[in-house]
């Protein structure tokens, strides 16, 4: 889980243990924590299936070793570049599935739900700012194991079991997900020999053969076929943003996280600002609770009634944080879809990486091994309902990548999967650490509770208080991935590495 006082070069989290090794290999040979985690980006995607793809998407947090913090936009777009409005709203009649998880998930999946994969150019876009490797280079490790195969992990199969009606889909998905005739099961060996071809050739000829080339037409025939919308002119202009990070002070450091038009990160921001009128080490555990219960109620009450979609979101976070509504909000406070690894080196980078790709379209493109998102079909992601986004637009998300830097505490790179659990997740991770003074691995270990409208769920060993006053209350008597799955890393100012995944999911770490 984590390391103390020994001195090392590297260290990474990842949503599987294959990803934290694999980010550790392109470290030891010659790449730095950039190269390391757009390998562990491409490993994560092929040894934990479903959470994310190069059919999907995601943000980057990149802190280089002068301090600069940017974030580099990878997510996915809307599509429809050329096309009638006609053949927008899939004719009324979209695919939607209730998926097994929780009170049952609505997801619309199919054709129509996909929207512009931007994860190959993000990668691309990574290594060209700060990389030392080449694309060939990095992918090399999910290359090896789409081809010679992996074990499916824990937190992968209750996935397939939640998504089977998804996985089957089409032929080509069963092909690719279930065996004799049910989905693949934790521990089982999985090959993906096709995705393997697919992303070697994608490190021969770079992302143009993904965007612009052979690989591009065959998605866009595919999803077109099937009644989506991605055309050869969405995948062609399709370009990541760089961007600069949404930065909060808190304590004596700074927290910088993703920034409009995601909400995700706005909403983490929106907590600290809020708890950070209280000293948190010495308040009496129900005052705690009710302090940072209040501003997760608070702060994603606002992200349900005030986010929109689009740039018009830069200028709501900008009343969120201003200093009248927090202020007014402290007031106040007393009346599975995705992944996340970061990585962190001596020569002073921290990246964090959140990727996804909705809950899966159920879609694979023939021949190329490629599961397709379905980013259009998330009603938390486009809440102006299904196509209400105009082509090239990119839809709100949670995902929040976020690193702390602080003379005290150092530099921690961390995320987290969860969808609106993800800022909660985070928030209660850098309250541990920063507030509580807990080393990483603990932090990342103490159980969480997530307030969110009239629910409150913790599990068992968590500070609760007010029980009383929420609706409904939920116990999990074990460790759970509903709250979500940190994957941190911290370089000390001792210079001494720790990293800590969380075993809510199938995580690993790794160093170098």
């Amino acid at each position: 889980m984590e390391t103390y006082g020994t001195p090392r070069a590297f260290a990474a989290a990842a949503g599987t243990p294959y990803a934290a090794e694999a980010a550790a290999e392109i470290y030891r040979s010659g790449g730095n924590a950039v190269d390391a985690a757009v390998a562990a980006a491409a490993a994560v995607g092929v040894t934990e299936p479903l959470m994310s793809s190069i059919g999907g998407g995601g943000f980057a947090l990149v802190r280089t070793p002068g301090g600069a913090v940017e974030v580099v936009d990878f997510f996915d777009v809307m599509p429809g570049k050329g096309l009638p409005p006609s053949a927008f709203g899939a004719g009324g009649r979209p695919h939607t599935v209730l998926l097994d998880y929780g009170a049952g998930v609505s997801s619309i999946v199919g054709g129509p739900s996909v929207a512009v994969p931007g994860a190959v150019r993000g990668w691309e876009e990574l290594l060209k700012r700060h990389g030392r490797l080449t694309l060939r280079e990095t992918l090399a490790p999910a290359v090896r194991l789409a081809r010679e195969g992996f074990r499916l992990c824990r937190t992968s199969a209750l996935w397939f079991r939640v998504a089977r009606e998804v996985l089957a889909l089409t032929e080509e998905t069963r092909r690719n997900f279930y065996r004799d005739g049910r989905v693949y099961e934790e521990g089982e060996k999985m090959c993906f020999p096709e995705l393997a071809d697919t992303l070697e050739a994608i490190g021969e000829e770079g992302a143009d053969l993904f965007y612009e080339g052979e690989l591009g037409r065959k998605i866009s025939a595919y999803v077109r076929k099937m009644g989506g919308l991605i055309t050869e002119r969405d995948l062609a202009e399709y370009r990541p943003e760089v961007r600069s990070p949404l930065t909060v002070g808190y304590r004596d450091g700074e927290i910088h996280t993703n920034g409009p038009p995601s909400a995700g990160g706005a909403t983490l921001a929106q907590m600290l600002r809020i708890v950070a009128g209280y000293d948190l080490s010495a308040l009496p555990e129900e005052e705690y609770v009710r302090v940072v219960a209040g501003a997760m109620r608070l702060a994603l009450l606002d992200r349900e009634e005030r986010y929109a979609d689009g740039s018009r979101n830069a200028e709501v976070v900008g009343k969120l944080l201003g200093e009248e509504h927090i202020a007014s909000q402290r007031k106040k406070l007393f009346g599975p879809h995705t992944t996340h690894l970061s990585c962190a080196d001596a020569e002073g980078y921290a990246v964090a990486i959140t990727a996804s790709m909705g809950y899966g379209s159920g879609l694979v493109v023939p021949g190329t091994g490629i599961p397709l998102n379905n980013v259009l079909g998330e009603p938390e992601l486009n809440p102006g309902g299904f196509h209400a986004l105009s082509p090239g637009e990119r839809p709100v998300s949670s995902m929040s990548p976020t690193i702390v830097s602080s003379a005290r505490e150092g530099v921690i790179a961390l995320g987290s999967p969860g969808a609106t659990r993800i800022p909660t997740a985070i928030l209660q991770t850098i309250l541990n650490v920063v507030d509580l003074g807990m080393p990483l691995g603990s932090a990342v270990l103490t159980p969480r509770f997530h307030a969110e409208g009239d629910l409150f769920a913790y599990e068992a060993g968590a500070r609760t208080a007010d029980l009383d006053a929420y609706g409904r209350v939920l116990v999990y008597e074990e460790p759970s991935m509903y709250f979500g799955g940190v994957n941190a890393v911290r370089r000390t100012p001792e210079g001494t590495f720790e990293a800590a995944a969380d075993p809510r999911r199938s995580g690993g770490a790794a160093y170098a």
